[in-house]
């Protein structure tokens, strides 16, 4: 299996602080976020790793030559298009069949990784509420996922919270990519997120499972009051 890490995004809340940084080179405990996954990667046996850059792409060409077995794919789109654009690119230079698909703003203890990949097929990591804003709340039923939104009042009940870790069969991972497509040929743009937009509109024609992790320990970092949290709290 290999790994897939979305970002490529600006960082936009966080410019007060890292302006000359990528959000996935923020540092926690000392470790940069990106290197901290590439290494729980590794320990889950996942050494196989693709970064997806943008914004700053300079810096994580220099990370992964620094670090073996990681490569860098460019999304030229990142300034006008969503995040499924950075997975397209991905796709589109050779990364398909079984992918494990990350986002580089986050912070997540080891047992995520063996959640996600306990079950065969495709599969979400969903988590209980951790109150720190900016939620992406999960619909699903009898373990299956239904839809997403970042208004919980808009589903008909939620299981948690999205967490940014999904794994992908070498058929969702196609699947994906044809949800892309279709967006673009019928919108005549490439804002569509991976998760709200793509990840569901897969689960409408094939199951994706919804692994619930009620007292998982993680974080997003989209501003300060995230950072803060996230800083505030011990990691191994």
């Amino acid at each position: 299996m290999r790994a897939v890490i979305l970002a490529a995004g600006q960082g936009i809340r966080l410019r007060s602080m890292i302006d000359d940084r990528p959000k996935g080179l923020i540092e926690i405990d000392g470790e940069q976020l990106v290197a901290r996954s590439v290494r729980l990667l590794r320990n889950a046996g996942i050494g196989d790793v693709t970064i997806v850059a943008g914004h700053l792409a300079e810096q994580y060409a220099e990370f992964c030559a620094a670090h073996a077995g990681v490569r860098l794919v460019i999304n030229d789109a990142y300034a006008s298009a969503g995040s499924m654009a950075s997975y397209a690119a991905a796709y589109d230079a050779g990364i398909t069949g079984e992918l494990l698909l990350l986002e580089s703003d986050i912070i997540y203890e080891p047992r995520a990784l063996a959640a996600i990949l306990a079950p065969d097929g495709a599969a979400t990591l969903v988590s209980g509420p951790t109150a720190a804003g900016d939620e992406v709340w999960v619909h699903a039923v009898d373990g299956a996922l239904r839809a997403m939104s970042k208004c919980r009042d808009d589903l008909p009940s939620s299981v948690g919270e999205f967490v940014g870790i999904t794994r992908l069969s070498a058929a969702a991972a196609a699947s994906m990519r044809g949800q892309f497509a279709d967006f673009v040929a019928a919108h005549g743009h490439g804002r569509m997120d991976y998760e709200t937009g793509a990840l569901v509109a897969v689960a409408r024609q094939s199951p994706v499972s919804v692994v619930v992790v009620p007292d998982l320990q993680w974080g997003e970092i989209d501003d300060e009051r995230q950072y803060a949290r996230v800083s505030s709290m011990r990691w191994t």
